[in-house]
């Protein structure tokens, strides 16, 4: 029986060891998503479809420590970089501010506009992170060409993909 028992352990850990998640090269872990902050600058909609042609999509903020995380790479790594989020308010009749990935309405999960934003709804209807306003959300003109942050789950990998 203490033979089993040991080669059931040994099983576990084999496989535990064989089994990983990790962020694809080139991304940046936190949780249990992986970010990629592209200094390439494009619009808001060009920026949404280069995210989802690598597996991914705009960033969505639904938590303190979320926002934290990425706030902290802008300063310390593209501090003079703007960069697109994965929200806006211009699909969708009520004209609310939603993730587009989650279709979270913003106003009733985690928020961090800047003190003025947004402040031109009829005209502004993408999400921004300004280095101007402390890297709080600001919503701007979708035609900007602007960094961009995306967003994509951790992948499992096998011992033969790491």
């Amino acid at each position: 029986m203490c033979n089993i028992l040991v080669l059931a352990v040994i099983f576990v850990v084999s496989i535990q060891e064989a089994l990983s998640y990790r962020c694809p090269v080139g991304w940046e872990q936190h949780g249990v998503s992986c970010y990629l902050f592209s200094k390439n600058k494009l619009n808001w909609k060009d920026s949404l479809d280069s995210c989802a042609s690598v597996g991914g999509w705009l960033a969505a903020i639904e938590s303190k420590s979320e926002n934290m995380f990425i706030k902290s790479r802008l300063y310390h790594e593209f501090a003079s970089l703007y960069f697109w989020l994965g929200a806006t308010d211009q699909f969708r009749s009520d004209k609310k501010w939603y993730w587009v990935q989650t279709e979270q309405n913003i106003k009733t999960g985690y928020s961090d506009w800047y003190r003025t934003e947004p402040d031109n709804p009829g005209k502004q209807h993408c999400l921004a992170m300004w280095k101007d306003f402390h890297y709080q959300w600001s919503n701007d003109y979708c035609n900007l060409m602007l960094g961009y942050i995306c967003e994509r789950p951790l992948l499992l990998l096998t011992s033969a993909q790491l």
